[in-house]
C-alpha cells in the first residue's frame, strides 16, 4: 500500500510505503519527556498479573520523538480530529489535546 504526499516547501513527491499494515489498538499511553526526547509508550490496557493479581500495563509499542516532532504530531492529531469532528457533527470547534511546552 502506498500513498503520495507532496511537501509544501518543494514540489518533490514522496511515496509512503507501509512495511507493516497491521494495526495494534492502544487505549493507554505513558509519556516521558527527558532532555531532547519525547517517548510515548502504547498499551491496550491494564491486565492482572497471573501470579500476584496486581494490575500491570503491558507496553506493546514505544516511539521516541524530538520535541519538534512531538509538536508536529500534536498538530496533525488536532487537525485530523477537528476535521473528523466537522464532518460528523458540522461543528467548527477544534479538537483539543494537551500542548507540549518546550
Amino acid at each position: 500500500m502506498s500513498k503520495s504526499i507532496e511537501k509544501k516547501a518543494t514540489s518533490q513527491q514522496v511515496r509512503v510505503r507501509y512495511e507493516q499494515t497491521t494495526a495494534i489498538y492502544a487505549s493507554q499511553f505513558v509519556l516521558s519527556v527527558a532532555g531532547e526526547e519525547v517517548i510515548i509508550n502504547f498499551s491496550s490496557g491494564s491486565l492482572p498479573d497471573p501470579v500476584t493479581g496486581e494490575a500491570h500495563l503491558p507496553v506493546h509499542t514505544r516511539i521516541a520523538l524530538s520535541p519538534e516532532g512531538a509538536k508536529r504530531l500534536v498538530n496533525l492529531l488536532n487537525q485530523a480530529l477537528a476535521s473528523n469532528n466537522n464532518s460528523e457533527t458540522g461543528s467548527s470547534g477544534a479538537a483539543r489535546l494537551p500542548t507540549l511546552n518546550s
